[in-house]
């Protein structure tokens, strides 16, 4: 696996089954994890405490996945959202970027696949 920049700040919140391999990806990229959380109110918190680059959101995240990344993209200096898992349809995806997410991959995807991600949104310039 490609070892990505170290000043990468994530903030993981997805189910407990999937917080864990999310988690040892990131880390094992070389980014930092700031936080992880359980559910929306713990996002919304760490956000604002930890102001980090980029937040993995789990799609099925108690408290609404896009409810949460409505409520973290809005503020000016937002981190860019990825979200995890879904269906896949047109009309989720379009959900999820209305939401304010900056992209999302499968439910299923491995641990390049998630890093691969993180590190691209982060060689993204700021809109």
């Amino acid at each position: 696996m490609q070892r990505a920049e170290t000043g990468v700040r994530v903030v993981i919140a997805a189910r407990a089954v999937l917080r864990q391999t999310m988690h040892q990806a990131v880390t094992a990229a070389g980014m930092h994890v700031a936080a992880t959380c359980s559910n929306t109110a713990e996002l919304i918190a760490a956000v604002s405490r930890e102001h980090p680059d980029v937040c993995v959101l789990d799609r099925e995240l108690r408290g609404g996945g896009l409810t949460a990344t409505a409520a973290i993209t809005s503020p000016r200096r937002a981190p860019k959202v990825l979200v995890i898992g879904g269906r896949g349809s047109a009309a989720e995806l379009r959900a999820i970027r209305l939401a304010g997410a900056t992209a999302s991959v499968p439910g299923d995807v491995d641990a390049a696949g998630l890093t691969a991600a993180i590190a691209a949104l982060t060689r993204k310039e700021q809109p």
